[in-house]
């Protein structure tokens, strides 16, 4: 066999080893974590990434910082989109599951992995990992009679709404794993100030500490409401 049948040979039974010929391809974010999708979070490294996608290790650089950091992103999207509802489905669906199932997969995905958090407030979470899931988001809502602008304020409050809830959720349970859970640090921070101060959370102090980590649901509830009200309708029960 020839050297070009060789390597004709080794090309069709690994794609990934196939030479590139022409322009080196670009790369985006979206493609470098669609390929770490593709390859398995569980094992997946810079160099498979780069393989597959015909680039230099260096080029991901350009966009993730390191091995964790892609992984994270990944599983943020992975997240997301195992909660969407199946096309066939989204009309048999009420809206208000599609959005519910949004909110309860940004709360799981922040809670799970707090660090998301920091990159969110750092800038470093960029639109890279969520405009897919949001443009599937809207397509879902369209169908129930949602304009573009009433998807997207819909979007921005649920997802605020369920950071917001993952943030603090995530806060008790740092504090939990400091041994300083959040009844003992309230309690020692009350100790410290004069007694006749803060009367009011002092004779709250048992309401303030009895924390549900679904209270933020009821929230999402009242939101949702909000938005049905705004569109003459009212809610299925729950």
């Amino acid at each position: 066999m020839s050297a070009s049948a060789q390597r004709a040979a080794m090309c069709a039974a690994d794609p990934v080893a196939a030479p590139r010929v022409g322009r080196p391809p670009r790369v985006n974010a979206q493609a470098i974590i669609d390929a770490a999708i593709e390859i398995g979070l569980d094992g997946v490294t810079l160099k498979q990434v780069a393989d597959r996608l015909g680039v230099a290790v260096a080029t991901l650089y350009r966009h993730v910082r390191n091995r964790d950091e892609l992984v994270r992103l990944a599983a943020f999207r992975v997240a997301l989109t195992r909660r969407l509802p199946a096309p066939h489905s989204n009309n048999a669906m009420h809206w208000s599951e599609i959005a519910t199932g949004y909110a309860e997969s940004l709360f799981e995905s922040f809670t799970r992995e707090p660090q998301l958090i920091h990159e969110l407030v750092r800038g470093r979470l960029g639109p890279d990992v969520e405009i897919d899931f949001v443009e599937q988001f809207m397509a879902a809502l369209r169908p129930h009679g949602f304009s573009a602008a009433e998807c997207i304020r819909l979007h921005h409050a649920v997802a605020m709404l369920a950071i917001g809830a993952a943030a603090g959720a995530s806060a008790v349970l740092a504090g939990q794993a400091r041994g300083l859970p959040m009844a003992a640090a309230m309690r020692r921070a009350l100790e410290e100030r004069d007694p006749a101060e803060l009367p009011l959370l002092r004779a709250s102090l048992a309401e303030y500490l009895n924390v549900d980590p679904r209270a933020w649901f009821a929230a999402l509830r009242n939101l949702l409401a909000g938005f049905a009200l705004a569109r003459g309708e009212t809610l299925p029960v729950a």
